[in-house]
Protein backbone atom coordinates (compact mmCIF):
# COMPACT_ATOMS: atom_id res chain seq x y z
CA UNK A 1 0.00 0.00 0.00
CA UNK A 2 1.93 3.03 -1.03
CA UNK A 3 -1.23 5.52 -1.24
CA UNK A 4 -1.87 7.19 2.14
CA UNK A 5 -4.89 9.65 1.01
CA UNK A 6 -7.35 10.22 -1.04
CA UNK A 7 -7.89 12.66 -4.16
CA UNK A 8 -9.51 15.22 -1.73
CA UNK A 9 -7.41 14.56 0.92
CA UNK A 10 -10.22 13.64 3.41
CA UNK A 11 -9.43 10.07 4.35
CA UNK A 12 -5.58 10.26 4.80
CA UNK A 13 -4.28 7.46 6.78
CA UNK A 14 -2.27 7.98 10.04
CA UNK A 15 -0.99 5.81 12.41
CA UNK A 16 0.41 5.59 15.80
CA UNK A 17 2.90 3.72 17.11
CA UNK A 18 3.47 2.85 21.39
CA UNK A 19 6.46 1.60 22.35
CA UNK A 20 5.52 0.56 26.05
CA UNK A 21 8.31 -1.31 28.72
CA UNK A 22 6.00 -4.37 28.31
CA UNK A 23 4.74 -4.69 25.04
CA UNK A 24 4.49 -2.51 21.71
CA UNK A 25 1.07 -1.08 19.58
CA UNK A 26 0.47 0.08 16.20
CA UNK A 27 -2.71 1.30 15.26
CA UNK A 28 -3.76 2.21 11.52
CA UNK A 29 -6.72 4.18 10.58
CA UNK A 30 -8.24 6.60 8.30
CA UNK A 31 -9.40 9.78 9.09
CA UNK A 32 -12.90 10.40 8.30
CA UNK A 33 -13.37 14.17 7.91
CA UNK A 34 -14.94 14.73 10.73
CA UNK A 35 -13.14 14.72 13.34
CA UNK A 36 -12.50 10.99 13.70
CA UNK A 37 -11.19 7.94 12.34
CA UNK A 38 -11.68 4.52 11.42
CA UNK A 39 -9.49 1.76 12.01
CA UNK A 40 -8.08 -0.36 10.04
CA UNK A 41 -5.11 -2.17 11.53
CA UNK A 42 -3.82 -3.11 14.93
CA UNK A 43 -0.48 -5.11 16.03
CA UNK A 44 0.96 -5.61 19.20
CA UNK A 45 4.04 -7.38 20.38
CA UNK A 46 5.03 -8.75 23.65
CA UNK A 47 8.67 -7.46 23.53
CA UNK A 48 9.07 -6.92 26.73
CA UNK A 49 12.08 -4.35 26.58
CA UNK A 50 11.89 -3.49 30.43
CA UNK A 51 12.93 -7.10 31.11
CA UNK A 52 16.47 -6.64 29.02
CA UNK A 53 17.20 -3.41 31.47
CA UNK A 54 20.37 -4.65 33.93
CA UNK A 55 20.48 -2.36 37.20
CA UNK A 56 22.60 0.16 35.65
CA UNK A 57 20.07 1.13 32.69
CA UNK A 58 21.47 -0.34 29.36
CA UNK A 59 19.57 -2.96 27.44
CA UNK A 60 21.15 -5.98 26.74
CA UNK A 61 21.72 -7.09 22.77
CA UNK A 62 19.65 -9.62 22.84
CA UNK A 63 16.61 -7.20 23.55
CA UNK A 64 17.58 -4.95 21.29
CA UNK A 65 18.05 -7.18 18.41
CA UNK A 66 14.17 -8.48 19.44
CA UNK A 67 12.85 -4.87 19.89
CA UNK A 68 14.44 -4.12 16.05
CA UNK A 69 13.33 -7.20 14.57
CA UNK A 70 9.27 -5.85 15.44
CA UNK A 71 10.59 -2.77 14.92
CA UNK A 72 11.72 -3.60 11.24
CA UNK A 73 7.73 -6.07 10.71
CA UNK A 74 6.10 -2.73 11.94
CA UNK A 75 8.24 -0.34 9.42
CA UNK A 76 6.96 -2.29 6.71
CA UNK A 77 3.19 -1.53 7.19
CA UNK A 78 4.24 2.27 7.65
CA UNK A 79 7.52 2.84 5.47
CA UNK A 80 5.14 4.84 2.73
CA UNK A 81 3.33 7.34 5.15
CA UNK A 82 4.07 10.92 5.09
CA UNK A 83 6.35 11.90 7.73
CA UNK A 84 3.76 14.13 9.69
CA UNK A 85 0.67 11.03 9.46
CA UNK A 86 3.18 8.97 12.15
CA UNK A 87 3.40 9.14 15.76
CA UNK A 88 5.78 7.19 17.70
CA UNK A 89 5.92 7.35 20.87
CA UNK A 90 8.70 5.74 23.63
CA UNK A 91 7.62 5.51 27.33
CA UNK A 92 9.35 4.73 30.67
CA UNK A 93 11.61 2.18 29.41
CA UNK A 94 13.01 4.34 26.82
CA UNK A 95 13.34 7.64 29.12
CA UNK A 96 15.06 5.70 31.59
CA UNK A 97 17.59 3.40 29.31
CA UNK A 98 21.54 4.28 28.89
CA UNK A 99 23.37 5.43 26.28
CA UNK A 100 20.07 4.72 24.01
CA UNK A 101 21.79 7.23 21.18
CA UNK A 102 23.07 4.27 19.08
CA UNK A 103 19.80 1.74 19.53
CA UNK A 104 17.01 4.81 18.96
CA UNK A 105 18.80 5.50 16.09
CA UNK A 106 18.58 1.83 14.45
CA UNK A 107 14.95 1.73 16.04
CA UNK A 108 14.33 4.88 14.09
CA UNK A 109 15.87 3.53 10.66
CA UNK A 110 14.02 0.08 11.07
CA UNK A 111 10.34 2.04 11.44
CA UNK A 112 11.38 4.31 8.68
CA UNK A 113 10.30 7.33 11.42
CA UNK A 114 11.30 9.28 13.99
CA UNK A 115 10.44 8.16 17.53
CA UNK A 116 9.49 10.56 20.10
CA UNK A 117 10.70 9.85 23.73
CA UNK A 118 8.04 11.69 26.00
CA UNK A 119 7.67 12.67 29.66
CA UNK A 120 5.40 11.31 31.88
CA UNK A 121 3.08 14.21 32.01
CA UNK A 122 2.23 13.78 28.54
CA UNK A 123 2.51 10.40 28.28
CA UNK A 124 -0.22 10.82 30.97
CA UNK A 125 -1.88 13.50 28.95
CA UNK A 126 -2.10 11.42 25.70
CA UNK A 127 -3.79 8.67 27.92
CA UNK A 128 -6.49 11.09 29.25
CA UNK A 129 -6.95 11.74 25.11
CA UNK A 130 -7.78 8.48 24.18
CA UNK A 131 -9.80 7.75 26.90
CA UNK A 132 -11.75 10.47 26.66
CA UNK A 133 -12.52 9.67 23.36
CA UNK A 134 -13.14 6.17 23.67
CA UNK A 135 -16.24 6.65 26.67
CA UNK A 136 -18.95 9.01 27.18
CA UNK A 137 -17.85 11.89 29.23
CA UNK A 138 -21.10 13.00 30.47
CA UNK A 139 -19.77 12.18 33.98
CA UNK A 140 -18.29 15.38 35.06
CA UNK A 141 -15.07 15.13 36.24
CA UNK A 142 -13.10 11.76 36.02
CA UNK A 143 -10.25 9.56 37.21
CA UNK A 144 -8.04 7.65 34.94
CA UNK A 145 -5.32 4.95 36.01
CA UNK A 146 -3.49 3.85 33.40
CA UNK A 147 -0.82 1.08 34.43
CA UNK A 148 2.42 -0.21 32.08
CA UNK A 149 5.13 -1.79 32.38
CA UNK A 150 7.47 0.73 33.92
CA UNK A 151 5.20 3.56 34.45
CA UNK A 152 1.70 4.33 36.09
CA UNK A 153 -0.09 7.10 34.91
CA UNK A 154 -2.65 9.48 37.32
CA UNK A 155 -5.39 12.17 35.47
CA UNK A 156 -7.78 14.01 36.71
CA UNK A 157 -10.00 15.46 34.03
CA UNK A 158 -13.30 17.13 32.64
CA UNK A 159 -14.67 15.90 28.83
CA UNK A 160 -11.59 15.79 26.54
CA UNK A 161 -9.49 18.41 29.00
CA UNK A 162 -7.03 16.93 31.19
CA UNK A 163 -6.90 18.93 34.90
CA UNK A 164 -4.35 17.42 36.99
CA UNK A 165 -1.59 14.63 35.33
CA UNK A 166 1.06 12.59 37.59
CA UNK A 167 3.06 10.14 36.12
CA UNK A 168 5.01 7.68 39.21
CA UNK A 169 7.92 4.69 38.38
CA UNK A 170 5.66 2.10 39.32
CA UNK A 171 4.77 -0.72 36.60
CA UNK A 172 3.86 -4.20 36.04
CA UNK A 173 6.96 -5.24 34.63
CA UNK A 174 9.22 -3.00 36.94
CA UNK A 175 6.94 -4.10 39.96
CA UNK A 176 6.83 -7.48 39.28
CA UNK A 177 10.90 -7.28 39.18
CA UNK A 178 10.92 -5.79 42.67
CA UNK A 179 8.57 -7.96 44.70
CA UNK A 180 8.14 -11.11 43.25
CA UNK A 181 11.65 -11.37 41.09
CA UNK A 182 12.24 -14.83 42.59
CA UNK A 183 8.82 -15.81 41.30
CA UNK A 184 7.27 -16.30 44.75
CA UNK A 185 3.97 -15.22 45.43
CA UNK A 186 4.21 -15.32 49.04
CA UNK A 187 1.51 -13.38 51.18
CA UNK A 188 4.45 -11.58 52.89
CA UNK A 189 5.94 -10.43 49.79
CA UNK A 190 2.40 -9.16 49.00
CA UNK A 191 2.62 -7.16 52.03
CA UNK A 192 5.74 -5.70 51.11
CA UNK A 193 4.64 -4.95 47.68
CA UNK A 194 1.37 -3.26 49.22
CA UNK A 195 3.39 -1.13 52.16
CA UNK A 196 5.90 -0.08 49.11
CA UNK A 197 3.55 0.55 46.61
CA UNK A 198 0.93 3.41 48.72
CA UNK A 199 4.03 4.89 50.13
CA UNK A 200 4.59 5.57 46.37
CA UNK A 201 1.42 6.87 45.74
CA UNK A 202 1.27 8.39 49.29
CA UNK A 203 2.08 12.23 47.84
CA UNK A 204 -0.55 12.27 45.02
CA UNK A 205 -3.50 10.85 47.47
CA UNK A 206 -4.54 14.10 48.35
CA UNK A 207 -5.24 15.31 44.64
CA UNK A 208 -6.82 12.04 43.45
CA UNK A 209 -8.46 10.50 46.20
CA UNK A 210 -12.07 10.10 46.11
CA UNK A 211 -14.26 13.06 45.93
CA UNK A 212 -11.96 15.11 43.47
CA UNK A 213 -13.99 13.12 40.43
CA UNK A 214 -17.51 11.26 39.56
CA UNK A 215 -15.63 8.02 37.68
CA UNK A 216 -13.19 6.46 37.59
CA UNK A 217 -11.72 4.50 34.47
CA UNK A 218 -8.77 2.15 33.83
CA UNK A 219 -6.59 1.41 30.56
CA UNK A 220 -4.16 -0.62 29.61
CA UNK A 221 -2.97 -4.41 29.90
CA UNK A 222 -3.15 -5.00 33.35
CA UNK A 223 -6.53 -3.50 33.85
CA UNK A 224 -8.17 -4.82 31.08
CA UNK A 225 -6.35 -8.56 31.80
CA UNK A 226 -8.00 -8.14 35.64
CA UNK A 227 -11.38 -7.25 33.61
CA UNK A 228 -11.28 -10.42 32.00
CA UNK A 229 -10.12 -12.48 35.20
CA UNK A 230 -13.14 -10.84 36.87
CA UNK A 231 -15.65 -11.87 34.76
CA UNK A 232 -14.14 -15.34 33.92
CA UNK A 233 -14.74 -15.80 37.85
CA UNK A 234 -17.84 -14.00 37.95
CA UNK A 235 -16.98 -12.02 40.42
CA UNK A 236 -18.48 -8.79 39.40
CA UNK A 237 -21.08 -7.86 36.67
CA UNK A 238 -19.34 -4.89 35.73
CA UNK A 239 -16.40 -3.22 36.22
CA UNK A 240 -13.74 -3.84 38.96
CA UNK A 241 -13.96 -3.49 42.83
CA UNK A 242 -11.57 -3.84 45.48
CA UNK A 243 -13.45 -7.42 46.57
CA UNK A 244 -12.61 -8.91 43.64
CA UNK A 245 -9.24 -7.70 43.25
CA UNK A 246 -8.52 -9.60 46.66
CA UNK A 247 -9.82 -12.55 45.35
CA UNK A 248 -7.49 -12.64 42.63
CA UNK A 249 -4.52 -11.99 44.98
CA UNK A 250 -5.55 -14.38 47.07
CA UNK A 251 -5.70 -17.30 44.15
CA UNK A 252 -2.44 -15.78 43.67
CA UNK A 253 -0.90 -16.06 46.79
CA UNK A 254 -2.78 -20.06 46.65
CA UNK A 255 -0.29 -20.70 43.77
CA UNK A 256 2.56 -20.14 45.54
CA UNK A 257 4.84 -19.04 42.12
CA UNK A 258 4.52 -17.50 38.77
CA UNK A 259 5.30 -20.46 37.59
CA UNK A 260 2.25 -22.73 38.34
CA UNK A 261 -0.63 -19.58 38.06
CA UNK A 262 -3.02 -20.25 36.22
CA UNK A 263 -5.83 -17.91 36.45
CA UNK A 264 -9.12 -18.23 34.19
CA UNK A 265 -9.16 -15.24 31.35
CA UNK A 266 -5.08 -14.73 31.77
CA UNK A 267 -3.25 -15.27 28.48
CA UNK A 268 0.11 -16.97 29.25
CA UNK A 269 1.86 -13.87 27.64
CA UNK A 270 0.87 -11.95 30.82
CA UNK A 271 1.27 -14.20 33.61
CA UNK A 272 5.04 -12.71 34.10
CA UNK A 273 4.31 -9.78 34.31
CA UNK A 274 0.56 -9.94 35.70
CA UNK A 275 1.38 -10.09 39.93
CA UNK A 276 3.25 -6.61 39.96
CA UNK A 277 0.36 -4.70 38.19
CA UNK A 278 -2.02 -6.29 40.04
CA UNK A 279 -0.19 -5.40 43.09
CA UNK A 280 -0.30 -1.40 41.68
CA UNK A 281 -3.76 -1.92 40.73
CA UNK A 282 -4.25 -2.96 44.41
CA UNK A 283 -2.24 -0.26 46.01
CA UNK A 284 -4.28 2.08 43.78
CA UNK A 285 -7.88 1.16 44.96
CA UNK A 286 -6.83 1.35 48.85
CA UNK A 287 -4.51 4.84 48.59
CA UNK A 288 -6.90 6.46 46.60
CA UNK A 289 -10.38 4.90 48.21
CA UNK A 290 -12.01 3.62 44.85
CA UNK A 291 -15.15 1.60 45.41
CA UNK A 292 -15.46 0.87 41.24
CA UNK A 293 -13.62 0.85 38.34
CA UNK A 294 -15.31 1.32 34.16
CA UNK A 295 -12.66 -0.05 31.99
CA UNK A 296 -11.50 1.80 28.45
CA UNK A 297 -10.30 -0.17 25.90
CA UNK A 298 -8.54 3.33 24.63
CA UNK A 299 -5.20 4.67 25.83
CA UNK A 300 -2.17 5.87 24.74
CA UNK A 301 -1.99 4.84 21.13
CA UNK A 302 -5.53 6.08 20.84
CA UNK A 303 -4.23 9.34 22.39
CA UNK A 304 -1.39 9.46 19.82
CA UNK A 305 -4.02 9.60 17.06
CA UNK A 306 -6.32 12.33 18.19
CA UNK A 307 -3.38 14.60 18.94
CA UNK A 308 -1.93 13.95 15.39
CA UNK A 309 -5.03 14.49 13.65
CA UNK A 310 -5.39 18.35 15.79
CA UNK A 311 -1.56 18.65 14.09
CA UNK A 312 -2.78 17.48 10.84
CA UNK A 313 -5.88 19.72 11.33
CA UNK A 314 -3.82 22.73 12.68
CA UNK A 315 -4.81 22.22 16.01
CA UNK A 316 -1.70 21.73 17.55
CA UNK A 317 -1.50 21.69 21.56
CA UNK A 318 1.85 22.58 21.37
CA UNK A 319 1.09 26.02 20.35
CA UNK A 320 -1.11 26.58 23.52
CA UNK A 321 1.75 25.26 26.05
CA UNK A 322 3.90 27.89 24.44
CA UNK A 323 1.29 30.72 25.14
CA UNK A 324 0.75 29.14 28.59
CA UNK A 325 4.41 29.71 29.31
CA UNK A 326 4.54 32.82 27.74
CA UNK A 327 1.69 34.40 30.10
CA UNK A 328 3.39 32.27 33.34
CA UNK A 329 6.50 33.55 32.81
CA UNK A 330 5.26 37.16 31.45
CA UNK A 331 7.23 37.20 28.12
CA UNK A 332 7.11 40.67 26.37
CA UNK A 333 4.84 39.10 23.65
CA UNK A 334 5.59 41.96 21.37
CA UNK A 335 9.46 41.55 21.44
CA UNK A 336 8.84 37.61 20.90
CA UNK A 337 6.75 38.41 17.89
CA UNK A 338 9.41 40.82 16.45
CA UNK A 339 12.01 38.17 16.99
CA UNK A 340 10.05 35.24 15.53
CA UNK A 341 9.26 36.86 12.27
CA UNK A 342 12.69 37.54 11.78
CA UNK A 343 13.80 34.32 12.78
CA UNK A 344 11.24 32.51 10.33
CA UNK A 345 12.31 35.06 7.62
CA UNK A 346 15.81 34.45 7.87
CA UNK A 347 14.51 30.50 7.71
CA UNK A 348 13.33 30.32 4.63
CA UNK A 349 15.88 31.96 2.93
CA UNK A 350 18.35 30.00 4.76
CA UNK A 351 16.76 26.82 4.94
CA UNK A 352 18.14 24.84 1.29
CA UNK A 353 21.43 26.22 1.57
CA UNK A 354 21.43 24.97 5.01
CA UNK A 355 19.76 21.85 4.83
CA UNK A 356 17.20 22.84 7.38
CA UNK A 357 13.97 20.31 7.86
CA UNK A 358 11.12 22.33 6.96
CA UNK A 359 9.21 20.99 10.26
CA UNK A 360 12.47 22.44 12.24
CA UNK A 361 10.73 26.01 11.33
CA UNK A 362 8.19 25.26 13.94
CA UNK A 363 10.49 24.72 17.14
CA UNK A 364 12.80 27.99 15.44
CA UNK A 365 9.63 29.98 15.76
CA UNK A 366 8.82 28.97 19.63
CA UNK A 367 12.33 28.97 20.81
CA UNK A 368 11.94 32.81 19.19
CA UNK A 369 8.14 32.92 21.25
CA UNK A 370 10.26 31.79 24.72
CA UNK A 371 13.81 33.48 24.43
CA UNK A 372 13.18 35.70 27.38
CA UNK A 373 11.11 33.02 29.55
CA UNK A 374 14.43 33.23 32.05
CA UNK A 375 13.62 37.16 32.25
CA UNK A 376 10.88 36.46 34.93
CA UNK A 377 14.02 35.29 37.01
CA UNK A 378 16.59 37.72 36.82
CA UNK A 379 18.07 39.89 33.63
CA UNK A 380 21.87 38.53 34.13
CA UNK A 381 22.15 35.18 32.74
CA UNK A 382 18.40 35.11 31.90
CA UNK A 383 19.57 32.74 28.62
CA UNK A 384 20.85 30.51 31.12
CA UNK A 385 17.88 30.19 33.14
CA UNK A 386 15.25 30.03 30.32
CA UNK A 387 17.40 26.67 29.24
CA UNK A 388 16.66 25.44 32.47
CA UNK A 389 13.34 25.89 32.65
CA UNK A 390 12.54 24.60 29.19
CA UNK A 391 14.30 21.62 29.94
CA UNK A 392 12.17 20.82 33.05
CA UNK A 393 9.05 22.15 33.17
CA UNK A 394 5.93 19.96 31.21
CA UNK A 395 5.13 21.57 28.03
CA UNK A 396 2.13 19.75 26.54
CA UNK A 397 2.66 18.22 22.97
CA UNK A 398 6.32 17.65 23.12
CA UNK A 399 8.47 14.95 23.05
CA UNK A 400 11.82 15.29 25.21
CA UNK A 401 13.94 16.13 22.45
CA UNK A 402 11.79 18.91 21.17
CA UNK A 403 12.17 20.37 24.55
CA UNK A 404 15.83 20.29 24.73
CA UNK A 405 16.12 21.51 21.50
CA UNK A 406 13.91 25.01 21.95
CA UNK A 407 16.13 24.90 25.67
CA UNK A 408 19.27 24.41 23.67
CA UNK A 409 18.33 27.66 21.25
CA UNK A 410 17.54 29.43 24.17
CA UNK A 411 20.61 29.18 26.05
CA UNK A 412 22.93 30.30 22.78
CA UNK A 413 20.68 33.07 21.82
CA UNK A 414 22.97 35.82 22.87
CA UNK A 415 26.61 35.82 24.13
CA UNK A 416 29.18 33.46 23.36
CA UNK A 417 28.71 30.47 21.24
CA UNK A 418 30.99 27.42 21.12
CA UNK A 419 30.84 24.13 20.14
CA UNK A 420 31.06 22.70 23.79
CA UNK A 421 27.26 24.24 23.94
CA UNK A 422 25.89 21.61 21.30
CA UNK A 423 27.81 18.45 22.52
CA UNK A 424 24.61 17.39 24.84
CA UNK A 425 22.91 16.73 21.19
CA UNK A 426 23.09 13.30 19.33
CA UNK A 427 25.80 14.15 16.53
CA UNK A 428 23.24 13.72 14.15
CA UNK A 429 21.14 16.78 15.31
CA UNK A 430 23.98 19.43 16.30
CA UNK A 431 24.56 20.66 12.72
CA UNK A 432 21.13 21.32 12.90
CA UNK A 433 20.51 22.79 15.86
CA UNK A 434 23.56 25.02 15.56
CA UNK A 435 22.13 26.72 12.48
CA UNK A 436 18.71 27.24 14.03
CA UNK A 437 20.28 29.03 16.78
CA UNK A 438 22.28 31.08 14.73
CA UNK A 439 19.42 32.32 12.62
CA UNK A 440 17.92 33.11 16.34
CA UNK A 441 20.69 34.98 17.07
CA UNK A 442 20.89 37.29 14.17
CA UNK A 443 16.99 37.62 14.79
CA UNK A 444 17.33 38.82 18.58
CA UNK A 445 20.37 41.13 17.60
CA UNK A 446 18.27 43.39 14.78
CA UNK A 447 15.47 44.14 17.67
CA UNK A 448 17.88 44.94 20.16
CA UNK A 449 15.61 48.38 20.53
CA UNK A 450 12.66 46.58 20.67
CA UNK A 451 11.00 49.13 18.01
CA UNK A 452 8.43 47.77 15.34
CA UNK A 453 10.20 50.14 13.15
CA UNK A 454 12.99 47.69 12.28
CA UNK A 455 14.22 47.25 9.32
CA UNK A 456 14.42 43.35 8.42
CA UNK A 457 17.79 42.93 6.07
CA UNK A 458 17.87 39.93 3.09
CA UNK A 459 19.79 36.73 3.90
CA UNK A 460 21.69 34.72 2.10
CA UNK A 461 23.38 31.37 2.65
CA UNK A 462 26.33 29.21 1.97
CA UNK A 463 27.12 25.94 4.10
CA UNK A 464 29.93 27.95 5.88
CA UNK A 465 28.69 31.88 5.69
CA UNK A 466 25.80 33.81 5.84
CA UNK A 467 25.86 37.41 4.54
CA UNK A 468 23.16 40.11 5.67
CA UNK A 469 22.07 42.72 3.04
CA UNK A 470 22.06 45.56 5.46
CA UNK A 471 21.48 49.83 4.40
CA UNK A 472 25.01 50.74 4.86
CA UNK A 473 23.25 54.18 5.77
CA UNK A 474 21.43 52.55 8.12
CA UNK A 475 24.32 51.26 9.70
CA UNK A 476 26.49 54.18 9.92
CA UNK A 477 23.78 55.47 11.69
CA UNK A 478 23.31 52.64 14.11
CA UNK A 479 26.93 52.41 15.92
CA UNK A 480 25.60 49.50 18.48
CA UNK A 481 23.79 47.40 15.73
CA UNK A 482 27.61 47.59 13.87
CA UNK A 483 29.45 47.12 17.14
CA UNK A 484 26.91 44.14 17.92
CA UNK A 485 26.95 42.56 14.18
CA UNK A 486 30.81 43.16 14.21
CA UNK A 487 31.07 41.08 17.69
CA UNK A 488 28.50 38.97 16.09
CA UNK A 489 30.80 37.73 13.57
CA UNK A 490 34.03 36.94 15.95
CA UNK A 491 31.44 35.10 17.54
CA UNK A 492 30.40 32.92 14.85
CA UNK A 493 33.92 32.64 13.62
CA UNK A 494 33.76 29.82 16.16
CA UNK A 495 31.51 27.38 15.20
CA UNK A 496 33.15 28.24 11.55
CA UNK A 497 30.61 30.13 9.95
CA UNK A 498 31.58 33.89 8.62
CA UNK A 499 28.99 36.30 8.47
CA UNK A 500 28.97 39.15 6.11
CA UNK A 501 26.98 42.30 6.04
Amino acid sequence: MTKTTTDNGQNEMIAAIDLGSNSFHMIVARMDGQGGFAMLDKIKEMVRLRGGLDEQGHLSTEKQQEALACLHRFGERIKHFPVDNVRIAGTNTLRSMKDSEDFIAQANAALGHEISIISGHEEARMVYLGVSHTLSNDHGKQLVIDIGGGSTEFIIGKKFEPKALESLNIGSVSATQRFFGNGNLSAKNWKKANTALRLEIMPIEKTFCSGNWNRAIGSSGTIKATRKIIQELQLEKFGISLYALHQIRDRMIAAKTIDKLALPGLIPERIPVYAGGLAVLIAAFESLRLEIMTVSDGALREGLLYDLMGRIQHEDVRSRAVDDLQQRFSVDINQAQRVRQTALHFFKQARKAWELPKNTQLLLGWAADLHEVGMSITHNKYHQHGAYILDYVDMSGFSRKEQHWLSVMVQTHRRKLSYDTFDGLPNAEQRTVKRLSILLRLAVLLHRLRLDQEVVPKLSATSTSLTLSCDKVLLEQRNLLLADLQREKLWLEKVSIELGY
